[in-house]
């Protein structure tokens, strides 16, 4: 249910970021009583969508991180929003069965199962689902994706993003989008181990935010498709000792950049010309090192997916094909060779 969108950033607003790093958040609309409260809380009303019906039914959860979070949800009955409420930032909402639609002044698009939307929410005036409608999706505060891009650009970003094609098809863009959706869920539910590894979140989150600005057109796009001047050495040299000497934090490639003194893609393209590899790619290498470190120490307890975790790893089993394609064996064999 894209309404979730709308609650994070209430949230958000309410709490400033301290939602960040906690577990899941949960809520479920079935009873008149509980959609009272929930209109009290947020002034939103929620209804069935057709007078037949006397309720609506909704169960959803969102999963915080630094600035946005993901979140999943599903409706029996389906339901309306004649009004959607006063919010920033930007919903990636993906369907998985049902349909949703999203009513600005301009259109009605309709999100139907198998594709996505990417909507800024100030834009959105009225929100229905069908029944057996289910979802997901990413959050993102405009802070988040502004400051991205202005990394990316090398310069500060003066106009609102603008998607140029809301609906998205392209399975080769949402696959990994849901992947990462996926782990953010399974790290921050439960035991929640995502909350004690805040490199592995800042990484997520990061990563999602790159592939929104890199793969969907908006109105910034040719900009980040021209060529950034290429850098000095020195200044892939002072990256990579910054790189070193940050592998326990939760660095980006906004931080990387910004200690070299160079944009974004300059970093990028120094990092391809001098190390034949990108920039998270040198810093996975020198994780991976660590973790090799760590699975050779007896001081450190003895539990692979426990020191993953710890350098930033979060889907073990590719930071098992990354680490044999690196060190020619598996991280389990190593360990095994403990002294």
């Amino acid at each position: 249910m894209p309404l979730l969108a709308f609650l994070i950033d209430l949230h958000l607003k309410r709490r400033g970021f301290a939602t960040s790093g906690q577990a899941s958040t949960e809520i479920k609309l079935a009873t008149p009583n509980a959609f009272d409260e929930f209109f009290r809380e947020t002034g939103v009303q929620v209804e069935a969508p057709t007078t037949e019906q006397a309720k609506a039914s909704y169960e959803g959860e969102y999963f915080p991180v630094l600035i946005g979070a993901a979140y999943r949800s599903i409706s029996k009955t389906g339901w309306l929003v004649r009004h959607a409420p006063e919010a920033s930032g930007y919903s990636l909402h993906i369907q998985r069965s049902g349909e949703t639609s999203w009513t600005s002044a301009k259109e009605v698009i309709h999100c139907r199962s198998g594709s996505a939307i990417i909507q800024n929410l100030e834009q959105v005036r009225q929100l229905a689902g069908s029944s057996g409608s289910s979802d997901e999706g990413l959050f993102f505060t405009v802070q988040c994706l502004t400051l991205k891009l202005s990394h990316l650009l090398d310069a500060p970003v003066h106009k609102p993003i603008r998607f140029h094609c809301p609906l998205i098809d392209d399975h080769q863009v949402l696959a990994p989008l849901r992947s990462i959706i996926d782990i953010i869920a399974q790290g921050l539910s439960g035991n929640a181990p995502l909350i004690k590894a805040p490199l592995a979140l800042v990484n997520l989150q990061q990563a999602a935010a790159y592939m929104v600005l890199q793969k969907l057109p908006h109105n910034y796009s040719p900009v980040l498709a021209s060529h950034p001047p290429a850098p000095a050495p020195r200044q892939i040299k002072r990256a990579v000792e910054f790189i070193r000497a940050s592998l326990a934090a939760p660095i980006s490639l906004n931080d990387i950049a910004e200690h070299s003194a160079i944009s974004v893609r300059s970093l990028q393209l120094g990092f391809r010309k001098y190390k034949g590899m990108t920039p998270m790619e040198f810093l996975r290498t020198q994780r991976l090192g660590r973790v090799r470190e760590d699975l050779l120490d007896p001081s450190v307890p003895a539990d692979v997916q426990h020191i993953a975790l710890s350098w930033g790893f979060t889907h073990f089993y590719l930071f098992v094909h990354y680490y044999k394609k690196l060190f020619g064996e598996s991280p389990q064999t190593t360990l095994a060779r403990r002294e």
